[in-house]
């Protein structure tokens, strides 16, 4: 089996994989230390409270949802995700959560939006450009769908910096690069991101990087392991024993307080100029 980006092509996995992820990114927007990063970002965009925000990728609407919370929000969000089972999550979870007359979700391709020019104050991507096919078009997209003097956010990891440790370093090195592999379409996107975004037209106002690190336990990184690994198997990267052994030995490292993970993450702050 070709290896190829759970998320790129989540439309082509089975239901019970696909609630594992749905899983994984509601983890996610409820870990403290990815929703301070989430938040940080999100802060420096100094958004008024009417604003009309665009996220692309929104896979469950955990950032709208943080978004529509705010107490004094009144603006338009709306989320595009490719994935008809992300976007039935993220319309039942906002119900739930009391914001859904804020949010307007989609299914789309973020590669060809449907969505007229200078359209939004703000567009956010988090987590999603080193998943996409062509981040260059979805950076055109975005460079497009944006007012000028808008705003843009874009988070992600540079997941060339991923790691677990392992007793066996060869074998870390191994599992380390196929997790990546599996997993993300692009893992260095981030480094590149200078240069597209020059490409594009796009400024960059601000930059922060965060160094992601769990050591002698770890929950953040231990869902990851769980989630993920299985996908290295089953694209054929390592055996089910292979893949198997190292779940085990994360599982034994994180009981007995010797768990190492970590990666790096970085956001980018970003404007349309208002003339080009």
């Amino acid at each position: 089996m070709a290896t190829r980006d759970a998320y790129c092509f989540i439309n082509d996995l089975d239901a019970s994989t696909i609630e594992g992820l749905i899983a994984r990114l509601e983890f996610r927007g409820k870990d403290p230390i990815f929703t301070q990063m989430r938040d940080a970002y999100l802060a420096q965009l100094a958004l008024p409270p009417t604003a009309h925000i665009l996220e692309l990728g929104c896979g469950t609407g955990v950032v709208l949802r943080a978004l529509a919370q705010h107490t004094d929000f009144s603006g338009h969000l709306v989320g595009v995700d490719q994935s008809p089972a992300l976007i039935a999550a993220a319309r039942r979870l906002a119900a739930e959560e009391g914001v859904d007359q804020y949010i307007e979700f989609q299914v789309g391709d973020v590669h060809h939006l449907s969505v007229a020019d200078s359209s939004f104050d703000a567009v956010v991507a988090h987590t999603l450009v080193s998943h996409v096919a062509d981040p260059l078009m979805v950076l055109k997209e975005t460079a497009r769908v944006v007012r000028p003097g808008g705003s843009v956010a874009i988070f992600d990891g540079d997941f060339a910096s991923l790691t677990f440790a392992h007793p066996d370093p060869a074998f870390a090195k191994a599992m380390g690069e196929a997790l990546v592999e599996a997993v993300f379409n692009n893992p260095r996107v981030m480094q590149a991101l200078p240069r597209l975004l020059q490409q594009v037209g796009l400024e960059i106002m601000a930059t922060t990087a965060y160094v992601y690190s769990e050591i002698g336990t770890g929950t953040f990184f231990a869902g990851f392991a769980e989630t993920y690994a299985p996908l290295v198997q089953r694209a054929g990267l390592l055996t089910a024993r292979q893949v198997e052994d190292w779940l085990m030995e994360q599982r034994r490292a994180i009981e007995q307080h010797t768990f190492f993970a970590a990666c790096n993450f970085y956001a980018y702050v970003i404007r349309r100029p208002t003339a080009q």
